[in-house]
């Protein structure tokens, strides 16, 4: 009974928000609780919870409500996730022509990398990863690039929070410990790119350097991954780093 009334609640909290258009950008108490077909009382403490989490604003003087910062937040996260696939694409194929591997593209969701986008290594054997997918931060090069330029509060937070999920070894060399991954956090901000190697998968290096947005905030990595004999470490380096600033350029970050 409890779960069910949650979800109603939730479902009706999704319809609320729904009710905010372009025609219609504000909305009164009682307007909201007729069209909806709830009880005034009902629809006031919906109204409530999503004005504490800033969901919706009450105007003090119409007591009219509107839709809140947060939604501009979660907008300008979908926003930026589609620039960035969308200026990466041409910069992603590049990289594959010129070293034949899979490339990808990932941002940091809580501890685990996920891939925005991904184009196939030019071999026939293929890496298992896809768009969409989720892989540990603590032994990928692209969650790693991207947690090690996080404000150092954002860091902590997110260490720990791996720190309480355990430190799983998915290969012989993945980080075990808080103090090896800042370890290795360190060293990737110093010098401005990730080599992992054998860290996820046993015989695979992946190399990832960083995407800034105009912010100057780090806000995605590009990775080259293939079996370790046919990595060329020094040069896809310099390819990744250089791919990962020309993104950066196009989300306009300024060198």
């Amino acid at each position: 009974m409890d779960r069910d009334y949650t979800i109603q609640t939730v479902q009706n909290a999704m319809q609320i928000l729904r009710l905010f258009t372009i025609d219609k950008r504000e909305w009164t108490l009682s307007e909201i609780a007729t069209i909806k077909s709830m009880s005034i009382s009902t629809t006031k403490r919906l109204l409530k919870v999503l004005e504490d989490y800033g969901y919706l604003d009450r105007d003090s003087g119409t007591k009219k409500y509107r839709l809140g910062l947060s939604i501009l937040k979660i907008s300008g996260i979908i926003k930026s996730t589609m620039e960035i696939h969308r200026e990466a694409q041409p910069i992603l194929k590049k990289l594959v022509n010129d070293f034949g591997e899979a490339v990808h593209i990932g941002i940091l969701e809580g501890t685990e990398t996920v891939y925005l986008d991904k184009i196939e290594s030019l071999h026939p054997v293929r890496l298992s990863s896809h768009i969409g997918k989720n892989n540990p931060v603590h032994c990928t090069g692209c969650g790693k690039v991207v947690l090690a330029y996080k404000e150092p509060k954002e860091q902590d937070e997110i260490i720990r929070m791996i720190e309480r999920q355990g430190f799983y070894p998915f290969s012989s060399k993945t980080v075990r410990d808080v103090k090896e991954l800042i370890d290795h956090l360190n060293l990737i901000k110093k010098q401005g790119f990730a080599v992992c190697v054998d860290e996820f998968s046993e015989g695979i290096t992946s190399i990832a350097a960083p995407v800034y947005d105009y912010n100057e905030s780090v806000v995605a990595a590009i990775s080259i991954t293939g079996p370790n004999n046919r990595m060329d470490i020094p040069k896809m380096v310099e390819g990744a780093v250089k791919a990962g600033k020309e993104i950066s350029k196009s989300l306009g970050y300024i060198y």
